[in-house]
């Protein structure tokens, strides 16, 4: 039991651990924990809601490619980085520590695989309802869990540009509306096309890890860390999460219009 645990969690404690040590002016270590644990926490709302979304899902009268598509970017995409938006937003980004663009990053990271941690707990204990030993269902969870550290990062790569950088506080719906469609879009082609779901997580990969490298090559030049930061307002981000809900319905409304049709 303890090596199926140990096995679950480790590729995200060491994501975490690569950008935490990546970052020059390390984020206090009991913050990234609290930061981590809060995503395993969001898995209670995220499991009990999704009693309502599974049982709307299982009664549509649509087509097969209709219902996945409402299972991977409403009831998975949305539902999850909705709460690891809302804690990286009224959690982290309050914090005095959270003073710099990096910090977005190492935030968001944390977070993102705080749940998929102990999602990979739950699929690897659940390993003989799909035909795998437990091994095998920890080797399969490496991609998902380097999906939702993408995620992360892109969620506090354009909060940062928010917070930080360009502060204008109406690209905020981007922190949310990509993570959302590029998890949507990756649980599609897992689907369906998995060669290519795996394709775009490698270039998304090394995408992420030029742009930490010059992230890195930035604060070599700071002299003080602390940069000026903007607070972003309760409009402003409930705005968000209503724009993106809106075009993911919209979206999933149109696919089932088409099959049912």
């Amino acid at each position: 039991m303890i090596s199926m645990v140990f096995w679950s969690i480790s590729p995200a404690i060491l994501i975490v651990a690569y950008f935490f040590l990546r970052d020059r002016f390390k984020e206090p270590p009991r913050i990234v924990v609290y930061t981590f644990v809060l995503g395993v926490l969001s898995i209670i709302p995220i499991s009990f809601l999704n009693i309502y979304l599974d049982l709307y899902g299982d009664s549509l009268n649509t087509s097969y490619f209709a219902k996945e598509f409402y299972f991977s970017v409403l009831r998975a995409a949305f539902h999850e980085e909705l709460y690891k938006f809302l804690i990286l937003i009224y959690f982290c980004s309050r914090h005095t520590d959270f003073n710099e663009p990096m910090d977005a990053i190492v935030y968001g990271v944390a977070v993102s695989l705080g749940f998929s941690a102990y999602e990979n707990v739950e699929y690897v204990f659940a390993h003989l309802d799909f035909g795998y030993t437990w091994q095998e269902m920890a080797a399969v969870r490496i991609l998902p869990t380097i999906m939702h550290g993408i995620n992360g990062v892109i969620m506090g790569l354009l909060l940062s540009k928010v917070i930080f950088i360009n502060r204008d506080h109406t690209r905020l719906i981007l922190a949310f509306l990509v993570p959302v469609f590029f998890h949507g879009i990756y649980n599609l082609l897992i689907t369906f096309l998995p060669g290519l779901s795996i394709l775009l997580v490698l270039i998304i990969v090394i995408y992420i890890l030029v742009s930490v490298r010059k992230m890195r090559k930035l604060q070599e030049y700071k002299i003080i860390e602390s940069e000026i930061k903007e607070t972003v307002n309760h409009a402003i981000i409930f705005q968000s999460i209503f724009l993106t809900l809106l075009l993911v319905i919209l979206s999933v409304a149109m696919f089932i219009n088409i099959g049912i049709n």
